[in-house]
């Protein structure tokens, strides 16, 4: 019986040997906007280190860390987050991937002098162009599932959505590079 799960463990690890590779990336945005009605100017500067990890050909895992700031008119927030997420790769070409991640949210910081959690769980569509075997460029485009927040972070900004959604707006670029 031991040989025969010590062979098994052995296949499993022999199919994905090949696949095991690490990558490292991550976001950066910066957005200024001014609001018709009020003009109330807003600024939000995000920074989305992001490491992961190629378990086979079509399933990773990674985690994203980062910082997010918001400043509208004259409140701020300032959230850190922590972003775990799987990935399963169901397309794979020499030049273009096509992938999906499932993951969950979690960012806390302070707004108004309280404590802002926000939180979501959910799928995020997305397509990698491999520029070469170390470089690659990512988006992520859309959002499935649930992202809310406390009282405090709603109040500052943060939205509660549940469904889908696939605007212009949830549309996120990156740059991955593979160990």
């Amino acid at each position: 019986m031991k040989k025969l799960l010590l062979s098994a463990v052995m296949a499993i690890m022999t199919l994905g040997a090949s696949a095991q590779s690490w990558y490292s990336g991550g976001q950066l945005t910066f957005g200024r906007t001014t609001e018709s009605a009020s003009g109330v100017k807003s600024t939000q500067v995000t920074v989305l280190p992001e490491i992961g990890y190629n378990m086979t050909d079509n399933f990773a895992v990674g985690a994203v860390l980062g910082v997010s700031y918001r400043k509208a008119g004259d409140a701020e927030k300032t959230v850190f987050k922590v972003n775990p997420y799987a990935r399963y790769t169901y397309l794979k070409t020499e030049r273009v991937d096509l992938f999906i991640d499932g993951g969950v949210d979690f960012g806390i910081g302070r707004a108004h002098g309280h404590t802002a959690v926000e939180y979501g769980i959910g799928l995020r569509p997305g397509v990698a162009l491999n520029l070469n075997e170390k470089f690659s460029l990512v988006a992520h485009v859309g959002f499935l599932g649930y992202q809310g927040g406390n009282r405090p972070a709603k109040n500052n900004g943060a939205a509660e959505n549940w469904g889908l959604d696939l605007n212009s707006n949830n549309l996120m670029f990156g740059f991955y590079y593979h160990f």
